[in-house]
């Protein structure tokens, strides 16, 4: 026997280690434990490269998965524009269409509230549950919120062809020109006066404008007064436009009426020039709105000779947070 196969073990009677010969069985045994840890050991390496390797196939699947993510992120953004404007236009229906019509709001409905969830019920076995169904209920709800919105344009339609005559009543166009109106400027609301500085409810919209400049009446109706009001309006003209409806032009330059009380006028008839008269800090033209005696924010009344970007413009122009003129 060749001494670099040889067995060796301890005899404990004569304590010395003796050769011997081991027997198939343990031979056998000894083959099954090399092949077993040798089994083991390449399915540690397996996992071990898995987890520090990707397959073809994983790689292909991640990149799938990584445009898809892309995908839906510009989806996400998209529906969230869109929403936004659907909003704008819901706000803008019933704050200005609306209002200035006297009809009621429209009931802008979600689709939770038409009971319609069920129909998402048949995916609840795929892998994107969540964000499948929740980017069809965006888009399922938008579509509802804009055919809404479109039997309310019809309806506002309907009313304007069946009231000509009040909608030439109606304020609807700014009282000066864009081309002299400046930046700076007041808008409807709670505010710090600026010449008692204490707070007081700002009644219409200061419109910036040099000294002098053409003030328009915004609507059919008859002049109901002209005067001069000593540390309030100052130099101002109202029109009564019927239907319940007054506007107010304060801060005129004396005596520059181009209209007579009791005269009837037109939409885009100059009546006056702008001033610096009563209780005022900057040249400068006060402009109301009233309906039955109460004041409504002229904004909501720009709705002729103002496209949707200068209407937004203006929004942030006659904001609060201008500068108060009186």
């Amino acid at each position: 026997m060749s001494k670099k196969h040889t067995l060796f073990r301890f005899n404990e009677q004569t304590l010395n280690f003796e050769p011997y010969q081991a027997g198939l069985s343990r031979r056998i045994w000894r083959v099954v434990v090399y092949a077993l840890w040798g089994i083991l050991a390449g399915v540690a390496a397996f996992f071990l490269y898995s987890a520090l390797f990707d397959s073809p196939d994983t790689r292909k699947l991640k990149e799938e998965n990584d445009r898809l993510a892309m995908q839906y992120e510009v989806l996400r953004r998209q529906v969230k524009d869109i929403e936004t404007v659907v909003q704008d236009l819901e706000e803008r229906d019933d704050n200005m269409y609306r209002a200035i019509l006297q009809a009621e709001p429209v009931n802008h409905r979600s689709l939770s509230d038409l009971g319609r969830t069920d129909r998402y019920s048949s995916w609840a076995d795929l892998a994107w549950h969540d964000l499948v169904v929740n980017t069809s209920s965006q888009l399922d709800d938008l579509a509802h919120r804009v055919y809404i919105q479109s039997k309310s344009y019809d309806e506002l339609a309907d009313l304007v062809r069946n009231n000509e005559d009040r909608i030439a009543h109606l304020p609807a166009i700014q009282p000066v020109k864009n081309s002299v109106l400046r930046r700076e400027a007041s808008g409807y609301g709670w505010r710090t006066d600026p010449i008692y500085g204490d707070r007081r409810f700002h009644k219409g919209i200061d419109f910036s404008v040099p000294r002098g400049s053409e003030v328009f009446a915004t609507a059919d109706g008859t002049v109901s007064y002209i005067g001069y009001q000593r540390g309030g309006y100052g130099y101002l003209i109202i029109i009564d436009h019927g239907y319940g409806y007054e506007t107010y032009y304060a801060h005129l330059t004396n005596n520059s009426a181009k209209v007579k009380v009791g005269q009837k006028v037109k939409r885009g008839d100059l009546i006056a020039l702008s001033g610096h008269t009563g209780k005022s800090t900057a040249p400068h033209l006060h402009y109301e709105v009233r309906l039955h005696g109460n004041p409504n924010n002229p904004i909501y009344y720009f709705f002729i000779d103002l496209t949707p970007e200068e209407y937004d413009d203006m929004l942030t122009t006659l904001s609060n947070s201008g500068m108060p003129m009186d």
